[in-house]
């Protein structure tokens, strides 16, 4: 008797306790199932970021969607440099008075290589705050609406752009031009031509989040000069110094953001501000958001975190080493493609919310979810990349869980870490889906996984210049031809196999087209 579409692998009492250990040489040989139920307080589960001491990468890879990790050389420069040796009679930044000569060097250095690095114009002052991004949600309205009656336009595009309003709302009047459906998802970005229109022109500014980093959005240019003038407001936590800013073209007047992601630590907060929106505070701004309160007193207003300003100054040193802006939006795009190519290229098995012909798929968050959210495999997958020390991909948020995980993929996850990812991916849709050679034999046989181009190469092929004006990106390489049809056979199985209601039928999942790339290295696992 044929399976239904809707019963799954049931284990053997041999198996219950095959999680406990890495699969074995004979499970991927045989393709020998592993078991489908998982306790709901498993570590992967629970978001855990600490694998099992013997999973096999000598590194964790960290795609958590910040706090996250830090490039390994910056991460090194901080050891010596924030960290000093007894012997060297000096103190590192977390031991020095924020008012000190030597703190003082630090904090003017940071300064510079951040102008440096972002292109930032005479005309903008930089400050280190402290509160986060929920500190800058209420501390931009106070700072630019003097009596809290004035109208600010927000543009709603996902889960951060939504709590920058409520929290504006004590503030200011906001006007919201909203991109979210009716049950609350966003999959898109307000067009210009709809902005134009439903922007209040009294507006003392027009709010945007350029990376929402829940939805998976992001507007990879800033919007151009509005015909109405208002100064454009950008929440850029999550995707600065991933690409550049059109500081004058965009008129930006304000741009804030958290450390946690591309820049450094937790615990500051940049904002870059132009001097002619200055003293427009409300009068019961508190002093420490104030922003002309503590650009007169140079950054020092109060107790500034010295290590955190010393580490965003170490991380602006490694971009300019690194090539600058141009050199981390092309690394951006080609970890991106990478990610994307996989989730578009496994016939279905996985998927994301945004649309590639939207144009805003995020490069800096990849949502996707694992056989339509099945939550049986979701876990199953969760728990796999934990044993091979892949974190991250779900961690505990104040949103609740949803279908969807998340890689991302700042500065500090490196193209070979993000193959490692999708190397897996693979492997793991390959291993749960099920190909025709499958049907025909009545056994079970492992597809090999798809190896990607090095670094090196997928560069190489991509025809990018870093202006300020919009340009068309073209795919490195397709990763498969697969069909998303389901089939339905009649016939005689393995009495042992059951098929999970999203097992694939595709002859050529993942097969590689011709490749212009040159040859495929080596796999990273």
């Amino acid at each position: 008797m044929a399976p239904t579409m809707n019963t799954i692998f049931e284990p053997s009492p041999d198996e219950v306790n095959l999680f406990s250990t890495p699969e074995s040489s004979f499970d991927r040989n045989h393709r020998r199932e592993r078991p489908q139920t998982i306790s709901p307080d498993h570590p992967a589960l629970l978001g855990s970021l600490t694998p099992p001491i013997d999973c096999p990468p000598s590194k964790i890879l960290n795609f958590s969607p910040g706090p996250t990790s830090l490039p390994p050389a910056v991460e090194a420069a901080i050891q010596s440099r924030c960290f000093p040796a007894q012997e060297e009679k000096r103190l590192g930044s977390m031991a020095l008075s924020h008012r000190s000569p030597e703190f003082g060097r630090i904090l003017e250095r940071t300064l510079a290589m951040t102008r440096r690095v972002m292109e930032i114009p005479p005309e903008y002052e930089v400050l280190f705050t402290q509160g986060g991004g929920h500190g800058q949600f209420a501390a931009v309205p106070m700072n630019l609406c003097p009596t809290g009656q004035e109208s600010a336009t927000y543009i709603v595009n996902g889960t951060w752009s939504k709590r920058a309003v409520e929290e504006a709302k004590k503030y200011c009047r906001p006007h919201v031009i909203s991109a979210l459906e009716e049950d609350g998802t966003c999959t898109s970005f307000p067009s210009l031509d709809r902005i134009q229109s439903e922007i209040d022109p009294t507006s003392a500014f027009l709010y945007v989040c350029s990376n929402e980093t829940v939805n998976g959005l992001e507007l990879h240019r800033l919007l151009p000069h509005l015909d109405c003038g208002v100064p454009l407001v950008v929440d850029a936590s999550s995707d600065f110094t991933s690409k550049p800013i059109a500081w004058r073209k965009s008129n930006v007047g304000l741009l804030f953001a958290c450390a946690s992601k591309n820049i450094g630590h937790p615990g500051i907060t940049m904002v870059v501000v132009r001097r002619d929106l200055l003293g427009k505070a409300n009068p019961f701004t508190p002093g420490v958001f104030n922003y002309e309160t503590n650009i007169l007193a140079d950054n020092v207003w109060n107790t500034i975190p010295t290590f955190n300003v010393d580490v965003v100054g170490i991380m602006m040193e490694w971009i300019m080493e690194e090539g600058g802006l141009a050199s981390m939006e092309r690394r951006s795009i080609v970890k991106a493609d990478l990610m994307y190519n996989t989730i578009d290229g496994s016939d279905g098995f996985f998927s994301t919310p945004v649309k590639k012909e939207s144009g805003y798929r995020s490069r800096m968050n990849a949502p996707f979810c694992v056989a339509g959210g099945d939550e049986t495999l979701t876990n199953l997958f969760l728990v796999e990349c934990w044993e091979r020390g892949i974190i991250g991909l779900r961690t505990v948020t104040p949103f609740g869980t949803g279908i969807y995980l998340r890689a991302s993929l700042y500065h500090g996850v490196s193209y070979e870490e993000a193959l490692v990812l999708t190397d897996f991916m693979k492997e793991f849709a390959a291993k749960h889906s099920i190909s025709k050679e499958v049907v025909v034999e009545q056994s079970i046989a492992m597809v090999t996984p798809l190896e990607s181009p090095p670094i090196h190469q997928a560069l190489d092929k991509l025809d990018l210049c870093c202006t300020m004006d919009q340009k068309e990106f073209h795919q490195i390489h397709k990763l498969s031809t697969s069909p998303d049809s389901i089939q339905d056979f009649s016939m005689t199985w393995p009495k042992n196999l059951k098929v999970n209601q999203y097992s694939r039928l595709a002859h050529d999942m993942f097969t590689p087209p011709p490749n212009d790339l040159g040859s495929t290295p080596v796999s990273l696992r």
